[in-house]
């Protein structure tokens, strides 16, 4: 037998900052890698040896190492520095190694940070500055009384940014301001933090303030790092970098005021903009100074301005000279509105540069004008049937055919994409295609339609497609077709456009007038146009009346009809397929077919009628 210990390992584990950007400095999101150095420093084999960190979860292992043996590459893990990581200077903590001894036994060692034979924390230091923070001072004129001038007694606003340069947390911060009494605070930032609404103070002018054309001055920051020590910056006006004085310059002297106003004239008079209408720009000028202002003109990136120069005395104004005419493009039309500026520039009596950049409404202000363009995007789509006579024997039979066209419309003012038609009748072949506004495309949509027995016994064949496009600005537009050869012109959704379902009727479907239709019912009661009403169908008591919906779907059938208030149509569905029986039928067109054998034969008639509720 040799002699033997229980075993004995020895952990080493080492941590290295990742200067991840580069600058310097340890900053929240970073990280350290560690690395472990497991050592058998007994004289027997440890096997199943892992590692386990209550910091960072360690990547590697389980391991075996013979006696007087290492392994250095094994086991990594990655730590992700936090804000009090870095304001604490360091990460601090130790790993335990732990394995089995041949006899099953734990043999374990607490990390060290460089040795076998100890049990040191693992320290990673960062490299930290004492902290830095940065003030920056605006100033922001109140002009109260609204004339452009400063007056004793109006005031200076100033706002400041306070930021945290640096890369440790800065608490308690305060600013002092030798000029005004700031409000807010104190405040803490983290490393990067950056505050804007804390720090306020309002400063009213002196008459010597106004003499010397502004207010000049600098503010003082001042927070604690997480040593306890002071840090602090002197106000700069726009930069982090520098400490410039704060400068809030005082209007005073000349001054001139420019509103632009403008009317978009409606050339054709149809309440919408297009492509080569008109606007008409308007300019006020007024001397809003104490001084005479000469040679004033307006320019404009936008239009040519005729009119001027002129000149203006303290307190006058000039509405008529100035004037600009504006052609509207497309690209207006899309925007839907025209939106720009214009500057007013004079001398003032010591020949310096007097300007003032437009405002639409206000002499105080300098808003754009804008120029609202009264738009629509709308589609119109016209469907057509014709029957196709193919054996030629000038009679319509089952197997012929309705040849459709459609045709499409861009009646809108703005571009049209992605057009398609759908119709529940047929499959519409072409498309999709885009439009611009007014174009029409009467040659990319056909179908074909195969009559059948049932259309040949009813006399016609009714139905409606629907166009469907997406404007330039990614709206849905659409439209029922409407028949351009039936001069009903219904328009049930009122959107102006006559939307008349495609009628096509066959030989033997006669409009005759030996029967009359009252094709109007308001079924509420009231004992007046309750049912349908069909004059001298009592003449004819072989006949047959059918009603169907704008897309062909037979709503109410009767043989025999009569004006009788019991019997007769009242708006109620008595269908078999689509529409459920016995239910009311909504407001709208409806089309009637009404068979009945006179003497001469039989005779049919068709129509609408509508149902108002």
């Amino acid at each position: 037998t040799f002699p033997t210990d229980e075993g004995a390992i020895a952990l080493i584990k080492v941590g290295t900052f990742n200067d991840v950007n580069g600058d310097g400095f340890a900053q929240a999101g970073e990280t350290v890698t560690y690395n472990f150095t497991v050592t058998n420093t007994g004289n027997v084999t440890i096997t199943n040896i892992v590692i386990t960190d209550p910091l960072v979860t360690v990547t590697g292992g389980p391991i075996d190492l013979l006696a007087g043996t290492s392994d250095a590459t094994t086991f990594s893990a990655i730590y992700t520095i936090t804000q009090s990581d870095v304001d604490n200077g360091g990460v601090t903590n130790q790993a335990l190694a732990t394995g089995q001894n041949p006899d099953g036994d734990d043999v374990t060692d607490t990390s060290d940070d460089d040795s076998n034979l100890e049990d040191d924390t693992t320290i990673t230091t960062f490299p930290t500055d004492a902290g830095a923070i940065a003030l920056i001072k605006t100033g922001f004129f109140n002009d109260e009384s609204g004339d452009s001038f400063a007056q004793v007694g109006e005031t200076v606003t100033y706002n400041f940014t306070v930021t945290n340069t640096g890369n440790v947390t800065i608490t308690n911060i305060v600013i002092t301001d030798p000029l005004v009494a700031v409000t807010g605070g104190p405040i803490d930032l983290v490393a990067g933090g950056i505050d804007t609404d804390t720090f306020t103070a309002v400063y009213t002018l002196t008459q010597a303030d106004v003499d010397a054309g502004g207010v000049s001055n600098q503010a003082l920051v001042t927070g604690q790092n997480p040593d306890g020590n002071d840090v602090s910056d002197t106000s700069d006006d726009d930069s982090n970098l520098e400490d410039d004085i704060t400068v809030t310059e005082l209007p005073q002297g000349a001054s001139i005021s420019l509103i632009k106003t403008s009317v978009f004239n409606d050339v054709d008079g149809d309440g919408f903009a297009q492509v080569g209408e008109t606007i008409t720009y308007n300019f006020t000028v007024t001397n809003t100074g104490n001084v005479t202002v000469t040679n004033i003109i307006i320019q404009d990136p936008l239009v040519t301005v005729t009119g001027g120069p002129i000149d203006l005395e303290p307190g006058d104004t000039d509405g008529s000279t100035f004037i600009a005419i504006y052609t509207i493009v497309q690209s207006d039309i899309d925007q839907g509105f025209v939106t720009n500026q214009a500057i007013a520039t004079g001398q003032d009596p010591d020949g310096v540069d007097v300007i003032d950049i437009s405002d639409d409404t206000s002499n105080v202000e300098d808003d754009e004008t804008i120029t609202n363009l009264p738009i629509e995007s709308s589609i119109a789509l016209e469907k057509v049937g014709t029957t196709l006579d193919i054996d030629g024997d000038n009679l319509i039979q089952d197997g012929e055919v309705i040849l459709y066209t459609f045709t499409v419309t861009n009646t809108g003012s703005l571009p049209l994409d992605n057009i398609t038609i759908t119709d529940p009748l047929v499959t519409v072949d072409g498309g999709p295609i885009s439009l611009l506004p007014g174009e029409s495309d009467s040659t990319t949509f056909t179908a074909t339609y195969i009559v059948t027995p049932f259309d040949i016994a009813n006399g016609f064949v009714l139905n409606q497609a629907i166009v469907n496009a997406t404007n330039s600005n990614g709206e849905d537009v659409t439209d029922l077709s409407d028949d351009p050869n039936n001069d009903e012109n219904v328009d049930p959704n009122m959107d102006g456009n006559p939307d008349d379902p495609t009628l096509t009727t066959f030989q033997g479907v006669l409009n005759i007038f030996d029967i009359e239709v009252f094709n109007g019912i308001s079924p509420d009661g009231d004992g007046v146009n309750d049912f349908l009403i069909i004059e001298g169908i009592d003449a004819f008591p072989d006949n047959n009346v059918q009603i169907f919906n704008r897309w062909g779907v037979q709503v109410f059938e009767q043989d025999g009809y009569t004006n009788n208030p019991s019997t007769g149509f009242k708006g109620i569905s008595e269908g078999r397929a689509t529409i459920g029986t016995d239910n009311l039928l909504p407001a709208g067109t409806y089309y009637y077919l009404i068979s009945y054998q006179t003497p001469d034969g039989l005779r049919r008639k068709s129509g609408y009628l509508y149902i108002n509720r």
